[in-house]
């Protein structure tokens, strides 16, 4: 009988780890004024972002924060999110409505051309990597 009830009371014993979502109000009021954050986005705000023709900019580094991303999120006038996750590798990763991409060997001129494939409305000087 013992045996019974475990088999059927464990199933019911285990819960689903509750993740926090956030309103929309909540949401709309974090990313308002602030576009660059020192943590991991979760999934609701990356999709809230993302449907709002946002790009966001996942910068993974070593201990040493090595390229200043501040000055092009600013540029963007609020078209990218930086997230700064400290990681075991460097790397950049721009996801978009457009498109998916992932960079290494960072330069200016690779981070620039990974803005216009994401970029929701790539600025101008995005002409000159047209092919």
């Amino acid at each position: 009988m013992i045996f019974i009830l475990e088999i059927v009371t464990f199933p019911l014993m285990y819960r689903e780890p509750k993740t926090e979502t956030k309103t929309e109000k909540e949401l709309i009021k974090k990313f308002s004024k602030q576009w660059i954050f020192d943590e991991k986005l979760t999934e609701q705000e990356e999709e809230f972002l993302i449907q709002r023709g946002l790009t966001i900019m996942s910068y993974y580094y070593l201990d040493n924060n090595s390229f200043e991303l501040e000055s092009i999120v600013k540029s963007l006038n609020g078209q990218v999110i930086l997230e700064k996750i400290k990681s075991n590798e460097t790397k950049l990763e721009l996801k978009s409505l457009r498109n998916s991409i992932s960079l290494e060997n960072l330069s200016e001129k690779r981070i620039f051309e990974g803005l216009c494939d994401t970029l929701y409305y790539p600025p101008p000087d995005c002409s000159s990597f047209a092919e």
